[in-house]
């Protein structure tokens, strides 16, 4: 295996087209005219894979060339790999070129329902033989050694390898059950938090203040909570039987508000928005589906802006999924 190894590092695919191309024309310096060489280069191919082959290849004169036995032998051979390759190098450049195979995704669990409603569904449509591979998960994968195409990122970017783009932004807002408010009263305003239990969305429990925005002004209240979850459908239903008081994303509150499920307090405040990214390795050779996927998310921005003014719909369409990040 080594000795084979060796002999294709020795004769590479230049040389064997110096000699088919000198083969077929029966001239070493049309074959150099051709292929823009030297001629002197030319002949230093043949005299190298005649070397190499341990025969004569070819016989040379001033008038005429000869291809010997063993010389028509290699050119038969040659010529078939340097066709495959060629077809080969046609076929990669004709399928980069298409919008097919797989695309592998990496996405926060709270985007996986409206990434295949809004972005991936009319992608797919559109392009039939596109492939996606939607990975989900709370934590950051690391597109490099996961061979993840690109993924969508809420807060801050942590891997400076990456091209970052920020395609929108995502905000929470204050809410309860008309039940438990019915029992505990409705704050009025942030202060009055701290008098309520508090449903939190984080992955270990302790005191985590909430920091609330209205216009210029911030507030940040220590609330305390007495449920934690990772998941924000579970902080959500949380909120929904009572448990306390929520931070929930406005893009998943559509049918809550709409059927009474939740009710809004505090609605001139908010969390602090968190801008939402398109992220993936740099590099400007990247098949088609990866760039037309890229400019198919881009061309959606106007999705991607989960402001709470745009999206709170207390009596409107609902919404079919949440979008949230793991908070950094």
């Amino acid at each position: 295996m080594k000795d084979i190894v060796r002999d294709l590092e020795t004769i590479d695919f230049r040389t064997l087209t110096i000699f088919v191309t000198t083969c077929r024309l029966m001239s070493l310096t049309k074959c150099a005219e051709l292929m823009q060489l030297p001629k002197s280069t030319v002949s230093k191919a043949i005299v190298k894979l005649e070397d190499h082959m341990q025969a004569r290849l070819l016989e040379r004169s001033t008038r005429k060339m000869h291809i010997t036995d063993a010389g028509n032998l290699v050119f038969e051979r040659a010529s078939i790999l340097i066709d495959d390759f060629q077809s080969l190098h046609t076929d990669v450049l004709e399928m980069e070129q298409q919008v097919q195979g797989l695309l592998r995704v990496s996405a926060p669990p709270a985007m996986g329902d409206y990434l295949v409603q809004h972005v991936f569904s009319p992608f797919l449509r559109q392009w039939p033989k596109a492939k996606i591979s939607l990975e989900v998960s709370y934590g950051f994968d690391d597109l490099f050694a996961e061979g993840i195409d690109m993924a969508i990122r809420v807060g801050r970017i942590v891997d400076d390898r990456l091209v970052a783009r920020e395609i929108g932004y995502t905000t929470r807002v204050v809410v309860a059950s008309p039940a438990y408010l019915k029992k505990h009263g409705t704050p009025r305003k942030p202060v009055d938090l701290k008098d309520h239990k508090c449903v939190e969305y984080q992955y270990t429990p302790g005191i985590s203040p909430w920091t609330l925005v209205s216009g210029g002004l911030s507030e940040s209240i220590e609330v305390d909570c007495n449920f934690f979850c990772s998941s924000i459908e579970a902080v959500k239903r949380a909120a929904v039987e009572g448990l306390g008081v929520a931070q929930v994303p406005v893009h998943n509150l559509g049918c809550e508000l709409k059927y009474t499920d939740l009710v809004q307090i505090l609605p001139e405040w908010h969390a602090v928005p968190m801008p939402i990214y398109l992220v993936y390795r740099p590099g400007a050779n990247k098949p088609r589906r990866v760039r037309e996927l890229l400019s198919h998310i881009v061309s959606l921005e106007k999705h991607f802006h989960f402001g709470s003014e745009h999206h709170l719909c207390q009596g409107g369409e609902c919404p079919d999924s949440e979008l949230v990040e793991k908070k950094t």
